[in-house]
């Protein structure tokens, strides 16, 4: 059996000051206008360098997720937000660690980290602040993904919830981020020192921003948006240009709650969750983006779903059961034909639902597919039983059920390939995370579709 190395680390910025780190006192030439739209600035800025605090040439294809304390700090063992890795071949922890903020009494649980595409930096968003929308209390943390020491970190005006990498249409490969309510949407640029390039303040919509998504041109980013407190409505998706980060439209869905979003490989198709009533969206986003409209729905075979996942082939769609707005506490996994769903408005019943499958992933909210695709594996990560559990998308069962090195909770991640000397290239690839495949994966699913 392979030797597994665990390294399990808690450092305060306190300490991390002892090593030569600088605390920044203002954005300094950190900031622009960007970051300015949406009152993001820059907190700390430290020396991340060191030791690797774990070995990539070992387990050169790894899942990096998120390991909190549950969510408001009841469940699960670390008291401060963190990360863990696990080898995506061996299903082995491979390194886990923590982060304490200097001052922090509780924090908010990550909800979803992102790595950027080269695999050089982790996006863990917290908070010191339990609530969701608490205000003035967001902190996006930075991490050198070989050192795992903090080399940023960003204060938002309320907690940020995902971070996820996309290549934009002129070939810059950026981050999204973004944060609850009173904050936006931001783009950061991994080879410009994370600065911000780009950013949507919620203001600017017209109702409540909550997850976003790229296409994989990368022209238009797509916002799930709830109406505005106190409206009885239905939700939207919002596109927006990358080029100038202003809003073109918004297309009405079938549900109250829009929650996630997944495009098919060739740019043509989205599935949207909608957590209120328990149905799916389909959208075409064929041609113009003013001819994009809603052309089929149908119920998501799942209570309360969260994200929507599409097979290798497209030809299925499994929608992980949250229990969102509802019990909080799925534990199934709904399977949906993506292909046949009927027209609106007749939304609520078959076609569509195929199957409902039982995983007792507790709370499931987030799916990640396996870049591999001999694997056909859907990564669910489960943040009310402290667990991934691996579903086998083929034979439609649980395949493997991976604790969580320090019995945290988890809520999505990345699958990254390393190079075989990563220590001296620094050179890494992001296969597939929340926005979707990447990369040669990406690669790999347009050549099985007959897309090249």
């Amino acid at each position: 059996m392979m030797k597994v190395r665990i390294f399990i680390l808690s450092l305060s910025i306190a300490a991390l000051a002892m090593f030569g780190a600088a605390t920044a006192q203002d954005d300094g030439d950190w900031a622009t206008e960007w970051s300015d739209m949406v009152n993001v600035h820059l907190l700390a800025d430290l020396d991340s360098s060191g030791p690797p605090a774990w070995d990539p040439e070992e387990h050169p294809d790894v899942f990096i997720t998120t390991e909190g304390m549950g969510y408001s700090g009841l469940m699960g063992s670390p008291n401060s937000p963190g990360l863990a890795i696990i080898d995506a071949n061996t299903y082995e922890p491979v390194a886990s660690q923590s982060y304490e903020l200097e001052g922090a009494d509780e924090y908010f649980e990550p909800h979803g980290l992102g790595v950027s595409s080269d695999g050089r930096w982790i996006y863990l968003p917290t908070g010191t602040s339990p609530g969701f929308g608490a205000v003035g209390t967001g902190r996006l943390l930075i991490i050198d993904a070989y050192t795992l020491k903090i080399d940023k970190i960003l204060s938002t005006p309320t907690n940020p919830h995902h971070a996820k990498s996309f290549t934009h249409a002129d070939g810059r490969e950026l981050v999204l981020a973004y944060t609850f309510r009173e904050g936006g949407f931001y783009i950061l640029d991994p080879n410009d020192d994370n600065r911000m390039v780009g950013s949507v303040p919620n203001r600017e919509l017209q109702g409540n921003g909550y997850l976003a998504f790229t296409t994989p041109d990368g022209e238009y980013l797509l916002i799930s948006t709830r109406p505005p407190s106190g409206v009885d409505a239905h939700g939207f998706v919002s596109v927006i240009d990358t080029e100038t980060w202003e809003l073109v439209r918004n297309i009405e869905v079938l549900d109250s709650d829009p929650i996630w979003i997944a495009i098919t490989a060739d740019g043509n198709e989205a599935l949207v969750t909608g957590g209120h009533d328990s149905n799916l969206t389909r959208l075409s986003l064929e041609g113009d983006v003013s001819d994009w409209h809603v052309d089929g729905a149908a119920n998501a075979a799942a209570l309360g779903p969260y994200g929507v996942h599409y097979n290798w082939d497209e030809d299925r769609a499994f929608v992980v059961s949250k229990g969102e707005a509802t019990h909080n506490r799925g534990i199934t996994l709904g399977e949906v034909n993506p292909v046949i769903m009927q027209p609106p408005p007749l939304h609520s019943w078959a076609p569509g639902p195929v199957a409902t499958h039982h995983t007792a992933c507790i709370r499931g909210d987030h799916g990640t597919v396996h870049p591999d695709i001999d694997r056909d594996e859907l990564w669910i990560t489960c943040n009310g039983s402290f667990e991934i559990v691996v579903f086998d998308m083929f034979a439609k069962e649980v395949k493997e059920r991976i604790p969580m090195p320090n019995g945290g909770s988890t809520h999505s991640g990345a699958f990254v390939h390393y190079e075989a000397d990563p220590m001296a290239s620094t050179e890494g690839t992001v296969l597939s995370d929340q926005n979707g495949m990447h990369g040669p994966a990406l690669q790999t699913k347009r050549e099985i579709l007959g897309l090249e």
